[in-house]
């Protein structure tokens, strides 16, 4: 068995070094499992037919090769590891993707090391089988080394013990009854993570730092290549009160939970705590482990230790992500391909940032442009002021009033109307006006009739935006289309949108809720009828607190869901305006920065990486 253990390691170790030699330097996770999971295309006939059907059929492979284009076209403005990560798992068959999950020990916290080695233990040690050879493996190795642990049943790995003792990146092959068929892969390492004072960690570099570790792999004599391995999802653990103090400081709760945090805390819950992170107690689940290999008789001892200890909740994590659904991709890959385009526009918002401010900065000695520049930032906060007054008097005025959740019985048919004229006479008019007012003064210093980015079909960017952000504002969009306005569209597009997609969505849960009400309210006094002459309400007063129990229920969730969904309206409506408005200036600071054909080239090639995003979410948000 050594021997055998030592060849397979051998084997593995010289996919590794081919892996290095690659000029795009790849994970080293996948280097040894990439060649059997990715199909092979064997004819250029194949690679030609499996590309003609990915933009009409699969929006899987439609996901795959938009997110290619976006490597291409815009390669700094995306994270290069997490995109090859997602791409791997797109690849492989729907629903038996390889999720990898990194168990990091937090550097600088005290014992995190030795502690992130037993909660990786304690997940995947079967109580029912005597000590394995991997889990005292584990117990005694070097926690600075890296380790890949390569989770799956027995018949499909062999060897269940796999380390190779010349090379800094070791490999475990191990067997979980708990966790087998979820396809899972663990790297356990320890990691410096960005500290400072609670909010100043933004959840970027948290990610960065966490979702994308760099492994330490010998190249040369006394040297060490730096590579880059990114994961699906990380558990940050810590140890005792000073880890818990560095875990408290970091935004994982902010997070979509592809980050978890527990540290180790002795006879102490999170109740107690009162913390963000999960509390757990390895001991305990050890003890109970142990206690159950000694005999059957020890189950309920087991049991009540095992949940004591907390690290079921680590476990019920682990498999949310990674869990099999058939022809559905697992929900942690879906999770990575919506970070990723999220941080993609967060990048895209600040490049445009830094693009307008730079033209601005090289634009100030002109004195016209500057006065104009100068009047687009007063325009801006006179447009925001109005959004935020208008808007108060429209919501505490007597049309929203009308709209009650007791009026909905006779008004629910006028909240089209009434709703339409609020955002007509209340949703930015003089704003609008003096924007015209502004881009003609541009257009009469420039001599020319500038064109001004216009938002995109607010049709096309609600289902562009399903998943991800959450967003539905109109986006940026260059065009020439001769039906579109001379200036920036963005406040009039805005207005259409909230008129032709939300306005129909709220009258139409409002007639819901009232059909819904009178039902239940029929309901209930039809069986306290029933109630009364079939003589089991011996008075008319038990009937009619029947009755009277189903119209409350009914009044009472049409209320609380009604206010719900004004609350909602309002907020959108004020969000949508306030993306409006930042869009309009955009705009024109887009036409007023440099007459260069370099500011041209990177505003249109942004403009680019911003329609691959919206594709891609539309793929993501159809692909199952």
């Amino acid at each position: 068995m050594a021997s055998k253990s030592a060849l397979l390691s051998r084997s593995g170790h010289r996919l590794f070094r081919q892996g290095r030699r690659l000029a795009a330097s790849p994970c080293p996770i996948c280097a040894c499992s990439s060649q059997a999971v990715r199909p092979r295309l064997r004819t250029k006939a194949e690679a030609a037919s499996r590309r003609a059907l990915s933009t009409s059929t699969n929006p899987r492979i439609e996901l795959e090769n938009t997110l290619l284009e976006l490597q291409k076209q815009s390669p700094n403005l995306i994270n290069i590891s997490r995109l090859q990560l997602a791409l791997q798992g797109l690849r492989q068959a729907t629903g038996t993707e390889i999720i990898r999950v990194a168990i990091l020990g937090l550097a600088n916290g005290a014992a995190a090391g030795p502690t992130a080695r037993r909660v990786l233990r304690a997940l995947l040690a079967d109580p029912l089988q005597e000590e394995q050879p991997w889990e005292r493996e584990l117990e005694h190795r070097d926690e600075t080394k890296p380790l890949i642990v390569r989770v799956g049943p027995p018949q499909k790995h062999a060897v269940s013990l796999e380390i190779e003792k010349e090379t800094g990146l070791d490999e475990m092959h191990i067997s979980s009854p708990e966790l087998d068929g979820y396809n899972i892969e663990f790297l356990l390492m320890e990691v410096n993570v960005p500290y400072g004072a609670p909010g100043e960690t933004s959840i970027q570099s948290l990610e960065d730092a966490v979702l994308v570790p760099t492994v330490d792999i010998p190249s040369a004599k006394d040297r060490v290549s730096p590579i880059s391995t990114p994961v699906h999802q990380a558990l940050l653990v810590a140890d005792g009160l000073m880890g818990a103090v560095n875990v408290s400081a970091l935004p994982v709760s902010e997070t979509d939970e592809s980050i978890t945090a527990a540290v180790q805390f002795d006879g102490v819950s999170k109740d107690q705590l009162q913390a963000n992170f999960d509390v757990v107690d390895v001991s305990l689940a050890e003890r109970g482990i142990g206690l159950f290999r000694q005999g059957p008789q020890n189950a309920m001892d087991y049991e009540r230790l095992w949940f004591s200890s907390n690290v079921p909740t680590l476990l019920k994590w682990l498999k949310n992500g990674a869990k099999p659904v058939a022809d559905e991709t697992k929900l942690a890959v879906r999770k990575l391909i919506a970070s990723l385009l999220q941080n993609t526009t967060s990048e895209i918002q600040l490049a445009e940032t830094r693009m307008l401010s730079k033209a601005l900065t090289l634009k100030s000695d002109d004195p016209a442009v500057a006065a104009l520049n100068q009047r687009l930032a007063e325009w801006a906060q006179s447009a925001h002021s109005e959004l935020q007054d208008e808007l108060d008097m429209a919501f505490k005025g007597r049309r929203w009033r009308k709209l009650g959740w007791w009026k909905l019985f006779w008004r629910v048919d006028d909240i089209a109307m009434l709703t339409n004229e609020m955002l007509s006479q209340r949703f930015m008019p003089t704003a609008e006006q003096e924007l015209v007012y502004l881009t003609g003064r541009i257009e009469q210093l420039g001599g020319s009739h500038p064109e001004y980015p216009q938002p995109a079909s607010s049709v096309n960017t609600a289902e562009s935006r399903k998943l991800g952000s959450g967003e539905h504002a109109p986006a940026l969009a260059a065009t020439s289309s001769s039906s579109l306005p001379k200036w920036p569209g963005h406040i009039a597009f805005t207005r259409r949108y909230l008129q032709n997609e939300t306005v129909p969505a709220l009258q139409s849960l409002a007639q819901r809720l009232v059909v819904q009400s009178l039902g239940t309210s029929g309901v209930t006094t039809s069986l306290a009828t029933l109630l009364y002459v079939s003589s089991f309400a011996s008075t008319i007063y038990e009937a009619g607190a029947v009755a009277a129990l189903g119209i409350v229920y009914s009044l009472g969730r049409m209320q609380k869901k009604w206010d719900a969904a004004r609350t909602f309206w309002e907020g959108e409506v004020r969000e949508e305006g306030r993306k409006a408005v930042r869009g309009a200036e955009e705009s024109v600071a887009t036409v007023l920065e440099s007459n260069g054909s370099n500011g041209v080239e990177e505003t249109g090639e942004l403009q680019t990486t911003k329609e691959l995003v919206a594709k891609a979410e539309d793929a993501l948000a159809r692909m199952k």
